[in-house]
């Protein structure tokens, strides 16, 4: 049948992308991050929710959050949530939130504290417990690898929790934190996975002489993103890429120490200083005291960039932009190829 085996993908843009702007740049709220999004062309957008007065959304109350679905809506961007934490109560709240911005999709990541194993079997506990309510609101439930389980721990607790409502979102930065290869980590979620955060990241030497996990603009970083995106597509049935640049950003290795290896060639491999901010920025608070256009202005290149990064890649594994689309539907295989390829 013609128009057989076409594969979509549409594109978003997490909040965390313009996190200084956020915190420190006067006026900037989420009706603005959702005039940015709409400006580099994206089709959806992931709202951060985590934290006081719901965070980006910067207001709790149903008229702030219909105002920000409405202003996603006339732009004709979907739009998916995050929260922290697996307590059922505050799951079962946010998805409220999560569904009066418009949302299908709340992502999460465990918070309890303890013993690996102690906090596996409460995460499963807490999962169990919130993925009925969620469901009937119509949310899906993603627990993300937030660096503190590896890509295998991931699935083995949506394996106990075998709720279709429950599934994982795979952030392509995040397994670094276990000292584990993203790939391996994609690897073992990809059957669970239904979204991304797709990022980024160097292992640099940070001013104490230790390793340090460094945001970097996305295609500049030692993540093989094309590899990764490749497997999630064809194993997770992916349908939707959240890009999530999270340049200026730093973390400390948090598990399993002792797999690093910083051979070269390797994710783990460590760049060592001096670096230019434009790429590497361990220290956003110093660089916003002294000059806040050009934090700004860094942050805002280096989200344009990971964007440009994403269709690049699309494009080499053979999707296209669908006409009339601005830039923000890819698709691949069947007459829509021929259609994409016939008007531009």
């Amino acid at each position: 049948m013609p128009g057989d085996n076409i594969e979509t993908i549409r594109l978003a843009l997490h909040s965390f992308s313009f996190e200084q702007h956020f915190l420190h740049k006067p006026g900037f709220d989420a009706h603005a991050f959702l005039a940015r999004a709409s400006e580099l062309g994206v089709s959806g957008v992931h709202i951060s929710l985590n934290g006081h007065n719901f965070r980006c959304a910067g207001g709790t109350s149903p008229s702030r959050l219909a105002e920000i679905a409405a202003d996603a809506h006339n732009r004709g961007l979907f739009v998916e949530c995050d929260t922290s934490g697996t307590d059922p109560d505050h799951l079962v709240e946010l998805a409220h939130a999560a569904r009066q911005l418009g949302a299908d999709k709340l992502r999460t990541y465990t918070r309890h504290k303890g013993d690996p194993e102690t906090v596996y079997a409460a995460t499963v506990a807490d999962l169990k417990r919130a993925a009925s309510p969620a469901a009937d609101l119509g949310i899906t439930l993603l627990l993300e690898n937030h660096e503190d389980f590896t890509g295998a721990e991931v699935a083995r607790i949506l394996d106990e929790v075998a709720h279709p409502s429950v599934a994982a979102l795979f952030d392509f930065g995040n397994s670094m934190n276990v000292a584990e290869e993203p790939l391996e980590a994609a690897r073992a979620m990809a059957r669970h996975t239904r979204s991304v955060h797709l990022k980024d990241h160097l292992m640099v030497r940070g001013n104490d002489g230790e390793p340090l996990i460094a945001g970097v603009a996305n295609g500049t970083g030692n993540v093989d993103i094309a590899t990764i995106l490749a497997l999630l597509i064809d194993e997770a049935d992916l349908q939707r890429i959240c890009i999530e640049s999270s340049f200026g950003y730093c973390s400390r290795i948090l598990r399993f120490h002792e797999r690093l290896k910083s051979a070269p060639g390797t994710t783990f491999e460590i760049m060592e200083p001096p670096y230019d901010q434009a790429d590497v920025l361990l220290d956003p608070d110093a660089l916003r005291r002294r000059d806040p256009p050009v934090l700004f202005n860094l942050e805002q290149a280096a989200t344009t960039r990971g964007v440009a990064h994403a269709r690049q890649v699309l494009g080499e594994l053979g999707f296209v932009p669908v006409l009339n689309a601005r830039g923000a539907v890819y698709r691949r295989g069947g007459d829509t190829l021929a259609f994409a390829d016939r008007h531009f």
